[in-house]
């Protein structure tokens, strides 16, 4: 569904339903959906940019990329997280995604976790009342992606080489939180059951090496 029609055909519902118990990822049973373990031999760090540093209060992250223009350049052979969130309560409208530019080497996306994609319904609202999705809510209206992107809370990305992470926000204003991440912590994350609270509304999701959603075994 457009995200449009989204927005416009599902404002007045009212959230309901259940989940699934929590169950600790360890006693998970192996799926057919697997996450491949590459090397992590290099601690992945910040070598420039104009990001801010992680303070109290702000969303987790290393290397913060809260505003328009703003980047980190990142080398090094291991994990990347990239957590979002829209920040519809400072401004609503179109959402152009941060770009991963001047590649070295090899940078992949290879799972997404958080317990949810934006476009999922809250199981309680980041600000205001009435939120249909991520992007917005009854007292601020809604941001949508301009071509349809819908990122989960987490994206998880392999890197072995150089990348730069640069915010493009314009309308629809959002947030991105960088950090180097490890393999076991992503699994923990996308094989989190969900649960009735804190917004975990579903498993997690691997592309790596083939697409596919979680449980997900190593």
């Amino acid at each position: 569904m457009k995200w449009t029609a989204f927005v416009n055909l599902a404002s007045g519902l009212l959230l309901s339903g259940s989940h699934a118990a929590t169950a600790s990822p360890l006693l998970l049973e192996a799926r057919s959906t697997v996450l491949a373990h590459r090397a992590e031999t290099t601690a992945v760090n910040a070598t420039g940019g104009t990001y801010e540093a992680f303070r109290p209060g702000y969303l987790a992250g290393t290397w913060e990329v809260f505003k328009r223009g703003e980047y980190v350049d990142l080398a090094g052979t291991g994990y990347v997280r990239v957590r979002w969130e829209v920040e519809y309560w400072k401004g609503v409208g179109p959402m152009y995604e941060p770009t991963f530019d001047g590649v070295e080497g090899t940078f992949l996306l290879v799972a997404g976790g958080g317990g949810y994609q934006i476009s999922d319904a809250p199981q309680g609202c980041p600000m205001g009342t009435g939120c249909v999705n991520f992007t917005g809510a009854n007292e601020y209206g809604y941001s949508y992606p301009w071509d349809g992107y819908d990122p989960w809370h987490n994206m998880y990305y392999y890197l072995d080489g150089k990348v730069t992470i640069t915010n493009h926000e314009a309308g629809g204003l959002y947030n991105v939180g960088v950090m180097a991440y490890s393999y076991n912590d992503i699994m923990t994350d996308i094989n989190t059951a969900p649960g009735t609270s804190g917004n975990l509304i579903k498993y997690g999701y691997s592309y790596d090496p083939a697409e596919g959603s979680c449980p997900c075994s190593a």
